[in-house]
């Protein structure tokens, strides 16, 4: 029999030490255990129902671990850190989700995932050992950015990112991730991006560390079912890094992510869906053996069926619990006790031979903390249901487990994948062939779709055949502009319709203040900000369609954004903007705070679509929220200049009619005018909505496209990458040319290439 499990100065309420592997642990990581549960008793746990109520990101829970030292876990004993091991890491983790919080725990999970991926390759970089020397010192907590909004859960596919060295070896990066648990809370962040030689193959991945003045989040939209205390969000991080950030050589990322990153996460977030697990037997417990039926005399407890409920939930929450520690042990055995002086040798990867064996544990323990805290619910009944027992919220909790990347799906298809054909057949960047597929799929082809399949292979091979890369002379050269070749043209004096000559407002070379005159709030942190050129004669100086560079002061250092006016370059004098603002990030804070009459610089214009009148047959806009600014300056150019004899097409979504900016007056462009035509479509809308509902695919766009007729045309798209995959590919199956189509962001060009191939024909940003 083990020693009695306290709860303070009391015995513990929930399951005792009989049922826990202690013997996993040395003395000194039971010390660690014993001191954590006290700690949990007295500040995480109370903690954990203010973020779940409140959705309050957990850092005096973490400070508090820093208490312990636990926040320098895995750091080496040199560097100020514990020197634990994997088992103690899964310890630690578990006993957080268990006993304290579990919104702590996954927290906790990706700070100590963003250590190790920085600890394996430390060693002969000063600017990461100088922070790992602050991390528990400065309670300084990290995390790890690696998701993609185009590739969700498969977020070893960075489909929007972008890397550029520059000449003096600096590194200039943008990259977007769709779920990054601490975003804008945590004091350094692990991302991973394609590499600078990037040509196609995602593979080539490298590894950056950043901080909190060189990222934007949104987090206040988070809102989930549970792990409320998470803060998972968008985040974006955009800057020019020193040498001394890239954490370990050029294209070093997919050797980083099967040596730490995907072993240390599937590890302890199994050991979080654990803890979750005996979260909810201990509090389920505590109320069977003190809740008794007046009827019967029996307590809840007391009933075979329960014990039954209780017998299994335990034996199959510690099977996951011995495959946890089961794994730990081998990741220790391989590295020494996770010594990592190892990895001065860049070939080793020890971990990577247990890969599997996290997987099938990421399976089995997330199945178990899902089924387990149902079955918990209905052992407790009502009162399980009420807020107050706190099973509802561990409940909640433990759902996150199953669908959290690598989904329960992807990692069992991986698991029998593997297991079947080897680990050779394991494809994660779809770079091999399956053979046998192919051919019994092409079999069950009718001639018509064997034809139009050969005619689209004929196409790629024609294209792969040609010997370029599709692009003209300097173009896919500028990093926010991949579609220019050439610098943006600047408009000089105008005469207008006036009769009077109206000078450029900003200059190319310099930024010209703009003073703040009008600003109207819109749904969801959506601003439209309106400001005055120096001199109300003025122009922009901007070709409809061309972007501007904004900067802010923040504390004495400037920050920039590349922003899209709403304005057209008739409306002398103004110019409008339209933008979201994040939660965390330096750009939208000086905004937040801008009042009537406060300076934001512009220069310009700095990139974009250069539309001219008359020039085309067609332009189809498609964009979508706060995104198709660009669409709308181009559709109003058009509607205002009735001579131009261009004929528009505006298909704009958005997730509610409030989101669609400025419809009202789009609509009203297009009604007394044959040339343009509006369609709006919404995600979610009343009875009174009568525009389109749904999501922007094939279904919805294909009736508001023109048929290919030969005429000119230029598609100009702009949207999140998510969907502009979905567009491109839309328009590939109608065959239209890549050369016709034009995507607004800095990550246009590859997704193009993603769906036409990689010697597509780029598009000129000009008609």
């Amino acid at each position: 029999m083990s020693a009695e499990k306290m709860w303070g100065n009391r015995p513990f309420w929930g399951i005792g030490n009989d049922y826990d592997p202690l013997w996993d642990l040395t003395e000194e990581q039971r010390e660690i255990q014993k001191k954590l549960i006290g700690l949990c008793r007295t500040t995480l746990r109370p903690n954990a129902i203010i973020s779940d109520e409140k959705y309050t990101f957990p850092r005096a829970n973490m400070d508090a671990l820093a208490s312990l030292g636990l926040l320098g876990l895995i750091i080496p004993k040199e560097l100020g850190g514990l020197g634990e091991n994997h088992v103690c890491a899964a310890m630690v983790t578990e006993t957080i989700a268990r006993y304290g919080c579990p919104s702590t725990a996954m927290v906790y999970c990706m700070h100590v995932g963003s250590l190790a991926a920085v600890l394996l390759r430390h060693h002969n970089n000063d600017a990461v050992k100088d922070v790992l020397r602050r991390v528990n010192r400065d309670k300084l907590i990290g995390t790890l950015s690696y998701s993609d909004p185009a590739t969700g859960g498969h977020f070893w596919f960075p489909f929007s990112s972008k890397n550029h060295q520059e000449a003096d070896g600096q590194f200039r990066l943008l990259k977007y991730s769709s779920w990054t648990t601490s975003a804008g809370f945590a004091d350094f962040y692990v991302i991973q991006t394609i590499s600078p030689d990037f040509s196609g193959d995602y593979s080539n991945l490298s590894v950056f560390l950043v901080f909190p003045d060189e990222i934007r989040a949104h987090t206040d939209d988070w809102k989930a079912l549970g792990l409320h205390g998470n803060q998972s969000g968008v985040l974006i991080t955009e800057g020019v890094l020193k040498q001394d950030r890239l954490i370990g050589p050029i294209g070093d990322g997919a050797d980083s992510n099967d040596e730490t990153v995907d072993p240390y996460f599937l590890l302890l977030s199994s050991s979080c869906w654990c803890g979750i697990a005996m979260g909810c037997i201990d509090v389920a417990k505590k109320h069977v053996v003190d809740k008794r039926h007046a009827d019967t005399g029996l307590r809840i407890c007391d009933y075979p069926a329960i014990q039954d409920y209780f017998g299994q939930s335990i034996a199959s929450t510690n099977a996951c619990r011995s495959m946890m520690f089961h794994v730990a042990r081998g990741y220790d055995k391989v590295t020494n006790n996770n010594d990592w002086s190892m990895h001065t040798d860049l070939t080793l990867k020890p971990r990577f031979g247990y890969l599997h064996w996290g997987w099938q544990l990421k399976v089995m323990s997330s199945k178990n903390v899902s089924e387990v805290s149902d079955t918990m619910l209905h052992v407790c009944g009502g009162a399980g249901y009420k807020t107050e027992l706190g099973l509802e919220r561990l409940l909640r909790d433990a759902k996150a487990g199953w669908v959290m990347g690598p989904s329960n799906e992807v990692a069992r298809g991986w698991i029998g994948q593997t297991s079947l054909l080897g680990m050779e057949e394991l494809d994660y960047w779809v770079q091999h062939p399956h053979k046998r597929v192919l051919n019994a799929e092409i079999k069950k082809l009718n001639i018509e779709d064997k034809k139009a399949l050969s005619e689209r292979l004929l196409r790629e091979i024609a294209l792969q055949e040609s010997g370029g890369t599709g692009a003209e002379p300097n173009q896919d050269i500028n990093f926010d502009d991949p579609f220019s070749a050439r610098s943006p043209k600047h408009v000089g004096a105008l005469k207008g319709v006036d009769g009077k000559t109206h000078l450029p407002g900003l200059k190319t070379d310099a930024f010209v203040p703009l003073k703040l005159i009008e600003r109207t709030n819109e749904v969801d942190n959506i601003v439209r900000l309106k400001f005055a050129l120096p001199n109300a004669e003025m122009h922009s100086g901007c070709m409809p369609g061309q972007y501007v560079q904004a900067r802010v002061d923040v504390n004495g250092k400037s920050n920039d954004r590349y922003l899209s006016p709403l304005s057209v370059p008739s409306d002398y004098g103004v110019m409008e903007f339209g933008m979201r603002l994040e939660t965390h990030g330096l750009f939208s804070k000086a905004i937040q705070t801008m009042a009537i009459g406060d300076i934001m610089e512009c220069r310009g214009p700095c990139g974009g679509f250069e539309y001219e009148p008359g020039k085309l047959d067609q332009l189809i806009l498609i964009a979508t929220g706060v995104s198709a600014t660009p669409a709308i300056q181009l559709f109003r150019t058009v509607a205002k200049n009735k001579s131009d004899k261009t004929r528009v097409s505006f298909f704009y979504h958005s997730k509610t009619p409030e989101h669609l900016l400025f419809r009202e007056e789009l609509a009203s462009y297009a009604e007394d005018d044959e040339r343009l035509t509006t369609t709006f479509c919404v995600s979610d809308a009343d009875d009174k909505w009568s525009g389109l509902e749904g999501l922007i695919d094939a279904d919805s766009l294909k009736p508001c496209l023109p048929v290919a007729n030969g005429k000119t045309v230029k598609f100009i798209i702009c949207s999140g990458t998510n969907v502009v995959i979905t567009i491109l590919d839309v328009l590939y199956g109608l065959q239209y040319k890549s050369e016709d189509i034009y995507i607004y962001g800095p990550f246009g060009v590859e997704l193009l290439r993603s769906v036409f191939g990689r010697k597509a024909k780029l598009s000129a940003d000009h008609c």
